[in-house]
C-alpha cells in the first residue's frame, strides 16, 4: 500500500513536565516501562504502554489513548519508508512515554490522589480509617506496626473521637505533609 501523499507527521511531545517530576517519580514511569517492554527492544506497543499508564494510575479511556498513539507513535525502524504505517503498529519509545506520563502526572488533582490513597485503606468504604484497616496495610506492606503505634496514629489525628481518621481528617494530615 502506497502513501497517500498525505504522510502523518509524528509530534515528539515536550519533555517539560517530565523533568520537573521528583527523582522518585521518574524512577517509576522508568521501571513501569521497563516492565512492561515485553521483548526488552526499548518501544512500547500500544497494549503496552496502555499497561504502563494503568501502572501508573491511569485509566485513560481507549479514544485517548489512541489519540496519543495516531500523534506520537513512530513507526517501527523495519516500516518501509515508502509506506504509511497504520497507527495500530506504531510505538513509543522511553523519552515519548516519559514525556507523555509526565504530563499526565503534572495534571493529577492532588485532592483527588489523596482520595485514592484513602480508599486504599478505606476499603469496606466506611468513610474512616481504623486501626484495623491500619493492621491490614501494614501487613500487606510487610511493614508490621505495632498495635500501640497505630492506635497512638488513630488518636493522634481522631479529631472527633470516633475511632477511626476521616477523610477530612486524613486530607488535612497529608496536606500539611507536603
Amino acid at each position: 500500500m502506497a502513501s497517500s501523499g498525505r504522510a502523518i507527521q509524528y509530534t515528539i511531545p515536550a519533555r517539560e513536565d517530565f523533568s520537573k517530576l521528583s527523582d522518585e517519580q521518574k524512577t517509576r514511569v522508568g521501571e513501569a516501562f521497563d516492565l512492561f517492554d515485553s521483548n526488552k527492544d526499548g518501544l512500547l506497543s500500544y497494549e503496552e504502554f496502555r499497561f504502563v499508564l494503568r501502572a501508573l494510575g491511569f485509566e485513560l479511556p481507549k479514544a485517548q489513548t489512541y489519540d496519543l498513539l495516531v500523534r506520537h507513535g513512530q513507526k517501527p525502524a523495519s516500516w518501509p519508508l515508502d509506506q504509511e504505517c497504520p497507527p495500530v503498529y506504531r510505538l513509543f519509545n522511553l523519552p515519548t512515554a516519559q514525556a507523555i506520563a509526565g504530563t499526565l502526572i503534572r495534571q493529577r488533582d492532588p485532592r483527588e490522589e489523596l482520595l485514592r490513597a484513602f480508599r486504599l485503606f478505606d476499603v469496606d468504604g466506611k468513610g474512616i480509617i481504623t486501626q484495623d484497616d491500619l493492621r491490614r496495610v501494614s501487613a500487606q506492606v510487610g511493614n508490621n506496626i505495632p498495635d500501640a503505634d497505630m492506635l497512638a496514629m488513630i488518636e493522634e489525628f481522631d479529631a472527633s473521637g470516633k475511632g477511626g481518621v476521616d477523610e477530612d481528617e486524613f486530607l488535612r494530615l497529608m496536606m500539611s505533609k507536603k
